[in-house]
């Protein structure tokens, strides 16, 4: 109904992402030098992708040679990636160039990747003329982003912001956000929540939790923010605070990572 009935957005949209120092608002996912990648706001399925030239040209010809071959190698890698995070059996990639051609946005070049399953197209596009997606775009960008941050920082663990379902209350482990270990060949969320899955009688991924610009990607692990609740019975690993005690117990570092996990959950 966003995309329906809302207002057009003034300017370009990739020009405006890129202006934006809120990466998680604009959906980038990574800033390249001649190239960025960023989710799609009205995907066709889950975790679709576009790699867009920070250049606002229109047509392939009028790029520069390092802004093909950044384009095509960002295509490359994140088909791979895609494949690890969204666990897809196949991908479509594209360029429509024009409106003619189904450009929705033909004054700035940029190339779809869309992740696909078998029996992804069914009846409910057919009959019901309706796409069904299965989660909320801070979850896929939070999935995605939280790779990125670990190829690009090497991290062989990601930090985790645990809170309580209705949100008043945040899980620690020694006043500080527990740490997870990660699995070589398992991607990022999956990890988080295979090594929570234990002690949880219920964990969803509600979004990224680390810093809004994918500048700090390379230099910390990432974070991610989830709806924790302990199993009830036996010792709890993590000590349950209200958020005032937390954030009277956490670091000034640990404390702004609280509030923009907080401030993104509204």
């Amino acid at each position: 109904m966003a995309y329906v009935g809302g207002v057009s957005e003034p300017g370009c949209v990739f020009c405006n992402a890129l202006a934006n120092d809120d990466d998680v608002a604009s959906l980038i996912v990574h800033r390249g030098v001649h190239a960025f990648v960023i989710l799609n706001l009205y995907p066709y399925n889950t975790g679709h992708l576009m790699v867009v030239p920070t250049e606002h040209v229109s047509d392939p010809a009028a790029l520069s040679e390092a802004a093909r071959s950044e384009v095509a190698e960002l295509t490359a890698s994140f088909c791979t990636g895609l494949r690890l995070v969204m666990g897809c059996d196949g991908l479509n990639i594209g360029v429509n160039l024009g409106s003619a051609a189904g450009a929705g946005i033909a004054d700035h070049l940029h190339q779809h990747i869309v992740p696909r399953w078998s029996g992804d197209a069914n009846f409910m596009p057919i009959v019901g003329d309706v796409k069904v997606l299965p989660e909320l775009l801070p979850a896929t960008y939070a999935k995605i982003r939280a790779e990125v941050a670990r190829l690009k920082s090497s991290a062989d663990s990601v930090r985790v912001v645990l809170l309580d379902p209705d949100r008043s209350g945040l899980f620690l482990e020694h006043d500080t956000f527990p740490r997870v270990r990660l699995t070589e060949g398992e991607p990022v969320w999956r990890a988080t929540l295979t090594s929570l899955a234990p002690i949880a009688a219920s964990c969803e991924l509600l979004g990224w939790g680390g810093p809004p610009s994918t500048s700090f990607d390379p230099i910390q692990p990432p974070i991610l923010t989830l709806s924790f609740t302990p199993r009830e019975g036996g010792a709890p690993p993590y000590r349950l605070q209200s958020l005032d005690d937390a954030n009277a117990a956490l670091s000034e570092a640990d404390r702004a990572v609280l509030a923009q996990a907080i401030g993104r959950r509204g």
